[in-house]
C-alpha cells in the first residue's frame, strides 16, 4: 500500500534523510573565493585538483625540512595521514573493481574476458 510519503519521498528531502555530501570545488559565484572565481575554476578544472596543489606543498615543506635539517613533525603526521586514506580508498577501489568484474563474469563471460585484456 502506497502512502503520501511514498510518491513525496524521491521530490522533498527532510534534513539528513539521504546522502551527506559537500563539495568542495569552487563554484563560480561563491561569495568565499578571493580574486577571480573565474580562474580558480580554470585552475582545479584544467591543472589540478586541491588536493594536488596542497600535496606538492606538502611535498616542498618535507625538502625544505630535509635540507635544512628543521622536523617538522605536525607536516610529516599530516603526510602519513593523507598517505593512509589513500591507501585505504586504493583498497577499497580495489575491492569493489574485483567484485564488480565477479558480478560481469556471472553475467557476460565474454564482456568479462574482454575487460580482462584476455
Amino acid at each position: 500500500m502506497l502512502t503520501p510519503f511514498d510518491i513525496w519521498s524521491t521530490v522533498i528531502r527532510a534534513p539528513f534523510s539521504g546522502d551527506v555530501t559537500q563539495e568542495i570545488t569552487p563554484s563560480f559565484l561563491s561569495p568565499e573565493i578571493k580574486g577571480s572565481p573565474a580562474i580558480e575554476e580554470r585552475v582545479v578544472r584544467e591543472v589540478a585538483s586541491y588536493g594536488t596543489q596542497l600535496g606538492k606543498v606538502l611535498e616542498a615543506l618535507q625538502a625544505l625540512s630535509a635540507a635544512t635539517d628543521t622536523p617538522l613533525p605536525e607536516i610529516d603526521a599530516l603526510v602519513e595521514q593523507v598517505e593512509a586514506v589513500k591507501a585505504d580508498a586504493t583498497e577499497a577501489l580495489r575491492a569493489e573493481a574485483e567484485a564488480a568484474l565477479k558480478r560481469l563474469k556471472a553475467v557476460d563471460e565474454d564482456g568479462w574476458r574482454e575487460v580482462k585484456g584476455g
